[in-house]
């Protein structure tokens, strides 16, 4: 037999033999091995240890592409995020462009020496230079002369190397090259490092106009205070040669009544010009007071007192004047005589202004004055049934010269300042006062002051 009949029969027994081979995992057979043949076991592949390598590998597999996914994922939010922080810089940058070229205050950044970085243009128009004149020439641009900027450098260099500040605000007399100009320099550290060098903002407020405004508020307040003290002067020596003749008219009034008490009618007019003397001589003594009062020339002097004997003896006189209206005035005393140290002088004007125009203002009933010492306190409340205030009057109760009633309608006479003076000399003393009151259902003061005990 040749050479290709030998092939054929090779060809047939190889193919039959690979039919059986494939054949073997389907059947599950074990057959025979085909003598002088290699045969593969494939019951390998059915062990636990090669299912689990599988399974180990496929879920390597799983991971990595797991990983993969996280990974291209985390990149895109990533890529967002740098997206979103480049846009917030720049809005910042741009909100930074409009506050340093709109702002009403020079800016300059520049370096120890001064060298300039960078200037606003409210700088420039304020010293009439360029930016690029500032930045060739450096701070000493800015002026006229030169001295003044090597002196002011200096002095600044030393308080900030001398203290822990970051910042050195000073105000000087700049001769900037647009000419002499009261500026507020503000200078701060931004960075330390800077190029090797420490950065500054230095910021340029103009004050020339606020200092010339605080010029002009001390020069009035030097005129207010000696037109203050002329009116003083004018009104100390008016009164003084009022009441002079006026005590002479009421000294006079006062010896004519008594040696001639038979003549009812002379002494009608005596009465008159008697009561028209004393108001006088008090609208001028309420006007010294006010006037007195409000040029703050109070002098409180206080003194050891009892003070209910020293309420006492105030309203005795009120309750004299109360009997011949037909009105009784009582005093109820809720503490026990106590001593204090009191202001005697502005006290007794208090109680006398209260209690006088509970008198002057009721026509009939009662007027109750209670004196307490609450938790260091003076307590003095005037409750009277008289004609009242009205709701609207209230409000302008303690202003100078104001009255409910006025005109030829007038009821009461009054120069309107009581209220006014009492007011001021309650807080002077450091207390309170207030008012109830209703139109013809009477009136309720109280008044509350603190005591040193």
């Amino acid at each position: 037999m040749g050479n290709s009949g030998k092939s054929k029969v090779l060809s047939k027994k190889m193919s039959s033999d690979s039919y059986q081979l494939a054949l073997m995992p389907l059947l599950a057979v074990n057959p025979e091995p085909v003598t002088g043949q290699t045969v593969v076991d494939f019951s390998v592949y059915n062990n636990y240890w090669f299912l689990a390598i599988a399974f180990i590998f496929l879920l390597a597999i799983i991971y990595g592409v797991c990983i993969f996914i996280q990974q291209t994922k985390d990149r895109g939010i990533l890529k967002i995020t740098l997206q979103k922080k480049n846009r917030e810089i720049a809005e910042r940058e741009d909100q930074f462009r409009i506050v340093w070229n709109n702002s009403q205050e020079g800016m300059v950044l520049s370096v120890f020496g001064g060298k300039v970085i960078s200037a606003n243009p409210t700088i420039c128009k304020m010293a009439e230079v360029s930016e690029d004149e500032l930045i060739e020439n450096g701070l000493q641009h800015l002026f006229r002369d030169t001295d003044f900027y090597e002196k002011v450098r200096n002095e600044i260099a030393d308080e900030l190397n001398s203290n822990t500040k970051s910042t050195v605000i000073r105000e000087f007399e700049m001769p900037l090259k647009s000419g002499d100009r009261e500026i507020e320099v503000s200078i701060s550290k931004m960075k330390e490092n800077f190029e090797g060098n420490i950065l500054f903002l230095n910021v340029f407020r103009d004050i020339s106009k606020k200092k010339s405004y605080e010029k002009g508020l001390e020069i009035a307040k030097d005129k207010a205070e000696e037109v203050s003290r002329l009116k003083g002067n004018i009104i100390s020596n008016m009164s003084h040669e009022i009441r002079t003749p006026l005590n002479g008219i009421l000294g006079s009034t006062e010896y004519i009544s008594q040696i001639r008490s038979e003549d009812k009618e002379l002494l009608e007019h005596l009465n008159i010009i008697k009561e028209s003397g004393e108001r006088l001589l008090n609208t001028i003594t309420n006007i010294l007071d006010l006037s007195s009062l409000e040029s703050d020339e109070l002098n409180i002097v206080l003194e050891k007192t009892n003070v209910n004997d020293f309420v006492s003896k105030i309203l005795i006189n009120h309750k004299s004047v109360g009997i011949k209206k037909g009105i009784l005035v009582t005093s109820k005393f809720l503490t026990k005589p106590f001593n204090a140290k009191i202001e005697r002088k502005y006290l007794q004007i208090i109680i006398n202004n209260i209690v006088g125009n509970s008198v002057k203002y009721s026509e009939k009933g009662l007027i109750q004055v209670v004196i307490e010492n609450f938790e260091n306190q003076l307590i003095i409340v005037v409750h009277d049934q008289g004609i009242g205030i009205s709701k609207d009057y209230l409000d302008k109760l303690f202003y100078p010269f104001e009255q409910e009633s006025t005109g030829f309608n007038r009821k009461f006479e009054g120069s309107g300042l009581g209220l006014a003076i009492t007011k001021h000399l309650v807080e002077k003393l450091n207390g309170q006062i207030q008012v109830e009151s209703e139109k013809g259902n009477g009136t309720l003061v109280r008044i509350s002051i603190p005591l040193c005990i």
